[in-house]
């Protein structure tokens, strides 16, 4: 399996923690959808957002993130980053996972095998005018709709 491949996988299978910073403020959430791509001609990650969620908050004042790439092993942290609300908890303080000081990443989580550090350059909300029916029914019935910020990559590490 390739990086790229493996990347996918844990991004698919929900083992990647989106984190973010404001002063001194850290929050992460558990995410299952992104893409990769190039756009501007750089490489790119666009995240799915509600604006409900504490990191939305954090990303909107620091308009920067970190993607921190788990194993199975940290499903229980998996599934309490992606129930519990920021609003709430201060999800570290829990113990389930570490903070890690990296020149160049806002919020790194030292267990992770991979992060991936990105800057916000754009960010747009999901309109459901041209969303199919099927997909409002399924993911959108009782949320708000998702803001997709767009974070241009900027940094990689892979340990």
């Amino acid at each position: 399996m390739s990086v790229y491949e493996r990347l996918l996988e844990d991004l698919r299978k929900g083992r990647v923690i989106l984190t973010s910073k404001m002063k001194d403020r850290v929050n992460g959430m558990t995410i299952g959808w992104g893409f990769f791509g190039i756009m501007w001609e750089e490489e790119y990650f666009i995240t799915a957002v509600r604006p409900q969620r504490f990191t939305w908050r954090l990303i909107k004042e620091s308009r920067r993130f970190t993607l921190n790439f788990l194993s199975e092993e940290h499903r229980e942290a998996l599934n309490y980053f992606g129930r519990v609300s920021g609003y709430q908890e201060e999800k570290f303080k829990k113990g389930l996972l570490h903070l890690d000081e990296l020149e160049g990443f806002t919020a790194p989580i030292k267990e992770a095998h991979t992060l991936i550090e990105c800057s916000v350059t754009f960010a747009n909300n999901v309109e459901p005018f041209v969303l199919p029916q099927g997909i409002i029914d399924r993911f959108y019935k009782d949320h708000g709709f998702h803001t997709l910020f767009f974070g241009k990559i900027e940094k990689v590490l892979q340990r």
